[in-house]
């Protein structure tokens, strides 16, 4: 395992505490700090994070809840890995259920106090990218706004079955809008995509306010299309190396080379 920093120490509460050991975990698999072949116990992450096998028992248990670790054996743990054809489903699929959730807001007509919760995301968002803050930073606080301006369009389509779908969705973990994943893209690279995904959503707010239900339909669905460039299960204007920084694998072939399994299929179509 590669070396890691440990957990700050100090007075933290314990709820605060186990969070931080939840997040770090998450994000050393998104980083590609750890890899799938990497076996993972309490023990060698509880010495790596310089906590108790407490939190960590904790958190394993919810990252495999979340499908970004399995199990191997009674005490063992790896990275999870996914197949190209899942990974891109399950955004396909999430970004057809939210088109749907903002064509219905759109033919009622959207209240106003969805139009002001939205706007308070554009706020927030543009706010980010006229800020010179670190990209990684500018890339959390980005998670945190897109969650919360996916998670308004969901909640206020008002249909009960939504969020049991997404849920499930939502274990295939690279596609959710609070987790900003990216392939090997330089990190000046990974802020312009945000921002062009962030320009989306100001065109979807004024769609709805237009009550354009097609066009809203239609914006949300090339929205999950920049999910997969940004995971490098599509063609775009990045140019990936040969190295894969991600668990998505194509059956029979390495995770190196999904590169050339989408150059082939470039060649069918």
């Amino acid at each position: 395992m590669v070396p890691f920093e440990r957990v700050p120490a100090g007075d933290e509460r314990q709820e605060s505490r186990q969070k931080h050991v939840i997040d770090t975990l998450r994000a050393w698999v998104v980083d590609g700090k750890i890899g799938p072949d990497e076996k993972l116990s309490e023990a060698s992450l509880a010495e790596a994070l310089g906590v108790s096998r407490t939190p960590i028992r904790t958190a394993l248990a919810i990252l495999v809840e979340e499908g970004v670790l399995e199990r191997t054996g009674p005490r063992g743990y790896r990275v999870r890995t996914y197949k190209v054809a899942e990974v891109k489903e399950a955004i396909e699929l999430r970004s057809i259920i939210e088109a749907y959730a903002a064509k219905r807001i759109a033919a009622a007509g959207p209240s106003p106090k969805l139009i002001a919760d939205l706007k308070a995301c554009l706020r927030d968002g543009d706010e980010i990218f006229s800020s010179n803050a670190d990209p990684q930073e500018r890339e959390a606080r980005y998670a945190r706004m897109n969650a919360r301006f996916h998670g308004l369009i969901l909640e206020a389509a008002g249909v009960s079955i939504v969020p049991q779908i997404i849920s499930l969705l939502d274990r295939v973990p690279f596609g959710a809008p609070g987790a900003i994943r990216f392939d090997d893209i330089a990190k000046s690279d990974r802020i312009q995509h945000l921002h062009q995904a962030h320009w989306q959503h100001h065109h979807m707010v004024l769609a709805l306010i237009a009550k354009d239900v097609s066009r809203v339909g239609r914006l949300f669905q090339e929205h999950g299309e920049g999910v997969k460039i940004s995971l490098g299960l599509s063609p775009g204007p990045f140019n990936l190396g040969p190295s894969r920084l991600l668990p998505i694998v194509d059956p029979g072939t390495g995770a190196s080379n999904i590169d050339e399994f989408l150059r082939d299929k470039d060649k069918q179509s």
